[in-house]
């Protein structure tokens, strides 16, 4: 067997087999690809549009760095301690209680070394470089043109580049697995198999459903496998029984008395205050096959527009393809079964990326089964036209904001910075942040925490503004900071900023006695702790901020849309 080294990998996605194994218009495209997303996650982190996830993991992958290994004051306020029983954010928390992702671990140097940037150009690149495994995996089963034009389907659609262009996801490891694997069984590489199979359910507690699946995908497909199909149906599946039954609940009970209720509720009894794993909570799926009938098409019209949005720019062929009901099949009944206030279906969101990789290989399966795998003018046509479609859908949705600068983010009522106003309150945001020490603990609203999050303590204000340290002890941050200009601009259309606007002036308000002001830049306001520092009343500041505090509330949106 050959060597395991990185070096090893890079010769074998290089190497030239039988012909080459990248051309230059697949590269051309995965550079284009790569720079367009980067560019625009740049953009987005620049003018604040990054926010709560983008935090976590710049504080989990910070702490980790520190030798405190994922722990998040962040995470910690989205436990079921603090939302459900009114406890407090702590130093302490691991967020291996909510999701269990050990391989995040390898990418912790890259935020010492790159900060928060490093986040954006892991995303991009890890999905750009699925593409490329991708694109080998095609080249070998399918003419040239043809895994040309899978590789584009994969790159241009909309369940991929909504993800990429959002805040950073563990999954965007998974693609990567995924193709990896399916690689290494076509190449008979049995270092890049094992390596992806024991890595892919270490991604995330349920990524092993698609070891599972790739499993049962052998079993119909390479009867002749079944031995290494049965290793990976056990290895994936009993990660996924073991991590979420035996190792969470070691750290937390979130998995048990959040996620489960949020996501799978409607098939569990009222009373789940002791909290459901998710061994009983699939036992009480399967028990009850009717609800499970009407959930998995409930609601029928965004089930269907969900399918057709992965379908489309592989033309649709996954939809008719045998080999992505086994490779995507798991996950989409996942999806399919669950709610939350996360929308499952929405496919701009980080959940696609679970399907995308079985979407993508059912179109190369179907194609490579084809007695024809050629592909035809009036089929280049039509797939064209397809891909068009997904690109020109994608921008329309505007995701995560992300092209806010030519999309308006409402309609009735307007609502749309250009992009020198949003360009110039970024740079302000970061110049008022300055003064907040690197080790002090801070309460930041959502649009600051990527800013501030590479820090012990950091808490969303203004939700929470005390905190446990680790002794238990209950403490206030030193400083806030809280971007009141990005909440007015939203705040006019949109009820969660609206609502944020409110909570957020009337706590500075009520507060002035305890916390004085020591920045103000175009709206982001800036408070240190009296207890902390003695330092002198800035009289130009504090009437600065009286007079951002005495400007009428904007209508309520909700109110607004009554009739």
């Amino acid at each position: 067997m050959p060597e395991v080294t990185i070096f090893g990998l890079v010769r074998t996605l290089i190497s030239v087999p039988q012909r080459p194994f990248i051309s230059r218009r697949i590269l051309l495209v995965a550079a284009g690809f790569s720079l367009a997303l980067l560019a625009l996650q740049s953009w987005r982190s620049w003018v604040l549009l990054a926010s709560y996830d983008q935090g976590i993991f710049q504080q989990v992958l910070w702490n980790s760095l520190h030798g405190h290994w994922f722990e998040s004051t962040l995470s910690s306020q989205l436990s079921t301690n603090v939302i459900h029983a009114g406890g407090l954010p702590s130093i302490g928390y691991a967020r291996l209680g909510q999701h269990f992702t050990p391989t995040l671990l390898i990418w912790t140097p890259l935020v010492g070394l790159l900060g928060g940037a490093a986040l954006p150009l892991l995303q991009v690149g890890l999905i750009t470089t699925a593409g490329l495994v991708l694109h080998r995996l095609a080249h070998q089963l399918v003419p040239e043109r043809t895994a040309h034009w899978i590789t584009y389907g994969y790159f241009a659609g909309n369940a991929l580049i909504g993800p990429t262009l959002g805040n950073f996801t563990d999954l965007c490891q998974l693609p990567l697995a995924v193709f990896s694997l399916l690689l290494g069984l076509q190449e008979k590489r049995r270092w890049l198999v094992v390596l992806s199979a024991l890595l892919m359910p270490l991604i995330r507690e349920d990524t092993g459903v698609l070891l599972v699946a790739v499993g049962a995908w052998l079993l119909v497909r390479e009867r002749q496998r079944w031995p290494l199909a049965l290793a990976f149906i056990g290895w994936g599946g009993g990660w996924v029984m073991v991590c979420t039954n035996v190792l969470m609940p070691m750290f937390s009970d979130d998995n048990a008395k959040r996620f489960m209720v949020e996501n799978f509720g409607q098939f569990l009894s009222e009373d789940n205050t002791t909290g459901n794993s998710s061994l009983e909570t699939l036992q009480r799926v399967l028990s009850q096959p009717t609800l499970l009938l009407q959930q998995l098409v409930d609601p029928p019209g965004q089930t269907l527009l969900y399918l057709l949005g992965q379908g489309l720019p592989f033309l649709f062929t996954p939809l008719i393809s045998l080999d992505t009901a086994l490779l995507a099949g798991p996950s989409l009944l996942g999806l399919f079964l669950a709610q939350g206030a996360n929308d499952p279906l929405s496919i701009t969101i980080r959940y696609t990326l679970l399907v995308v990789p079985g979407f993508a290989l059912g179109a190369l399966f179907w194609w490579a089964r084809r007695p024809n795998p050629n592909l035809g003018s009036k089929v280049r046509l039509a797939w064209g036209c397809a891909l068009t479609l997904s690109l020109l859908l994608t921008i329309s949705s505007n995701p995560h904001r992300s092209l806010s600068v030519l999309i308006p983010d409402s309609i009735d009522p307007w609502v749309h910075s250009g992009w020198a106003d949003q360009w110039d309150h970024g740079k302000a945001a970061r110049q008022a942040l300055q003064v907040i020490p690197a080790e002090a603990s801070v309460a930041a609203n959502t649009p600051l925490i990527p800013l501030l999050a590479r820090r012990s303590v950091v808490v969303r204000f203004p939700f929470s503004t005390n905190y446990q340290d680790r002794a238990g002890s209950i403490k206030a941050v030193d400083w806030i900071a809280v971007d009141l200009d990005f909440l007015n601009r939203y705040g006019v259309a949109f009820q969660g900023d609206w609502k944020q606007l409110r909570n957020s002036k009337r706590w500075l308000e009520n507060n002035r006695d305890d916390y004085k002001v020591r920045a103000l830049n175009d709206g982001v306001v800036v408070m240190e702790r009296n207890s902390n520092r003695e330092a002198g009343f800035n009289l130009t500041l504090e009437n600065g901020l009286n007079q951002l505090l005495a400007s009428p509330l904007p209508e309520s949106p909700k109110r607004r849309s009554k009739p």
